[in-house]
């Protein structure tokens, strides 16, 4: 489920629509309405396949050999307090 979560919108709704397709081609009782399903499966599959491997999730060559060098972070040193002082013993 958490797959299922992290993909866009997009991809969302077109998994929703391949099952539903299924179904309907599964349960069709009509022979052209069968092959029409399955005709309409076969291009939001391809549409999917397309969409996932073009999507922003997708790892580019660059973007992983940045991940193995992570930048370095500098510790910047914190600023001296000043103790309070009491004025009441004024």
């Amino acid at each position: 489920m958490d797959f299922f979560n992290s993909l866009t919108l997009d991809l969302k709704m077109l998994v929703v629509a391949i099952a539903g397709c299924v179904l309907l081609a599964l349960f069709s009782g009509n022979r052209r309405s069968e092959t029409r399903y399955m005709v309409v499966l076969a291009l939001l599959a391809a549409v999917g396949v397309y969409r996932f491997m073009h999507s922003p999730h997708a790892v580019d060559p660059g973007e992983a050999a940045a991940a193995n060098f992570p930048e370095t972070k500098v510790v910047k040193a914190q600023p001296k307090h000043t103790p309070l002082v009491s004025t009441s013993a004024k």
